[in-house]
């Protein structure tokens, strides 16, 4: 029943790709490029198992680049048809609930841990391990296996370099006068990443610490205005000189497009978002749901994410661009209490400085 309805949907569905983001933001709606898939990619190519066959339904909240790399590969490896959603972490999740009563996804791509998080709350996630699992990082993983961050995105202080001659190298740097009303941030009620990063913060260096630095930040002129996206338009646009917290990749993306930007992770630290993958326990086509995963795994895999400007989990895996995983100061990697109290803290800083 399940793939009858989805082979209606299919035609429109497959490749039907629309912005991609995260929950509360449209980050993710930064594209690589749709002809992304045709890079070469230099890695062992994934040998695929037998007797695959059929189709499955892929939810993913990811740039339209990766998606389309990953979706095409698979396919060619497996002759499984993959039919595509495509569309933010809080559309995703949306179209999971809305189907409750005949679920049509197999695997479900994440751009939010905290979402992530939700759908193993509801007992509807498959307990699975993937192939090669092992060489990732061993902090992104579920309890019990339900999800697995297979790639992800560091926050950064991202400069133009046509506004800003002195390109600042850590947080506190952006209090300094020759900065003012320079800087803006996303809204933490808008962009999840800038949340999870303020959470890592107070969680390790305490409230004190924490808002003693944006009060600094905001006498200086700092703003706060919509959502990842929108804050680094401003930046390459010269409204503003400098994005406190710009997702990496986003701005990696516009550089090699030629934008005048400047990239840094800061010397305090930062916060790399894992971008999470899960099977559902209702597939129907459960062999190749796992398959789809285990290739996700694959260094083969590993690498077109790398070629994204994503920083794989595989250690074995350079990135494109920036450091490796393990070269990054993170300042908390605990995802759960990260999840836990991101809401709670939003709400502080609101309170504090957006009435």
């Amino acid at each position: 029943m399940k793939k009858f309805i989805a082979a209606l949907a299919g035609a429109s569905a497959a490749f039907g790709l629309v912005a991609c983001g995260s929950i509360e933001s449209s980050d993710n709606a930064e594209s690589t490029g749709s002809n992304g898939a045709n890079e070469t990619v230099s890695a062992d190519e994934w040998k695929a198992p037998e007797g695959l066959s059929g189709s499955i339904d892929y939810y993913s909240a990811n740039p339209q680049g990766l998606t389309d790399a990953l979706v095409e590969a698979f396919q060619d490896r497996t002759g499984v048809t993959v039919n595509v959603f495509a569309g933010t972490t809080g559309e995703v999740t949306a179209k999971i609930k809305a189907e409750e009563a005949n679920p049509q996804a197999d695997v479900v791509y994440l751009a939010s841990w905290n979402a992530a998080n939700k759908q193993a709350e509801t007992g509807n996630l498959e307990s699975y391990k993937p192939e090669n699992i092992d060489n990732a990082n061993g902090d992104w993983n579920a309890e019990d296996d339900a999800f697995h961050g297979r790639d992800g995105s560091a926050l950064a202080l991202v400069a133009n370099t046509d506004v800003v001659s002195d390109i600042p190298t850590d947080w506190e740097d952006l209090a300094d006068p020759k900065y003012a009303d320079q800087v803006i941030m996303p809204d933490p009620r808008e962009s999840g990443t800038a949340a999870d990063l303020l959470t890592a913060m107070i969680s390790e260096w305490g409230e004190d610490k924490t808002w003693e630095l944006f009060d600094k930040l905001f006498d200086n002129g700092m703003i706060v205005q919509g959502a990842n996206g929108p804050a680094l338009d401003q930046v390459t646009s010269g409204s503003k000189g400098i994005v406190f917290g710009g997702v990496d990749y986003s701005a990696y993306s516009a550089k090699g497009k030629g934008e005048p930007l400047e990239v840094v992770i800061p010397s305090s630290g930062t916060t790399v978002t894992p971008r999470p993958v899960m099977i559902m326990k209702s597939s129907d086509n459960m062999d190749a749901a796992k398959a789809f995963v285990d290739f996700m795994f694959s260094e083969e895999a590993q690498q077109i994410s790398a070629s994204k400007n994503m920083i794989p989990s595989n250690k074995n895996v350079d990135p494109k661009n920036g450091p490796k995983l393990a070269d990054i100061n993170q300042i908390s990697d605990d995802w759960a209490a990260i999840s836990k109290e991101s809401k709670n803290v939003r709400e502080q800083f609101a309170d504090r400085y957006l009435k």
